[in-house]
């Protein structure tokens, strides 16, 4: 077998141009990959309250939830299923109560803590001023866990 050190990069048809994968720069691709909806995470202290079942919520945003399941796994009485629909009542900090639909789409279990992370969609979504009104909190009270969070 013979190898051929002097060509140009190309392989045949292929093309080592940036350009030529999907016919946009790496740049590009990933900006338009990006999340459309500002996501907040919140330390566990500071996290809005599930009035109707045991959940805290770790993250959310307009259309998305990260809830971690406060129940011991092992012993759950109603396991939550991918895809199925969970109604929950949360009440933020300034004593607003909303209520959502969340469609589960993730289950994750971390085995050193023992506790289950459901992400879902949120089917009717949060309102951006609700959205903004959290965020404004959380900059004002938790200023060094948002800038850490954000990275």
């Amino acid at each position: 077998m013979r190898w051929d050190i002097s060509g140009n990069g190309k392989q045949g048809d292929k093309s080592s141009d940036p350009v030529a994968i999907g016919g946009m720069r790496e740049g590009e691709r990933r900006d338009r990959d990006r999340r459309r909806f500002a996501r907040l995470a919140y330390p566990p202290t500071a996290a809005p309250k599930v009035l109707n079942a045991n959940f805290r919520i770790a993250d959310m945003s307009m259309k998305g939830i990260r809830l971690v399941c406060m129940n011991n796994c092992e012993q759950c009485t109603s396991p939550i299923t991918i895809k199925s629909t969970v109604d929950l009542k949360i009440q933020f900090h300034d004593g607003e109560i909303i209520d959502i639909q969340v469609e589960i789409l993730k289950c994750k279990r971390t085995l050193d803590w023992h506790e289950r992370t459901y992400a879902g969609f949120v089917e009717n979504g949060i309102s951006a001023e609700r959205i903004a009104k959290e965020q404004a909190y959380l900059l004002s009270r938790f200023p060094d866990f948002c800038r850490v969070s954000g990275e």
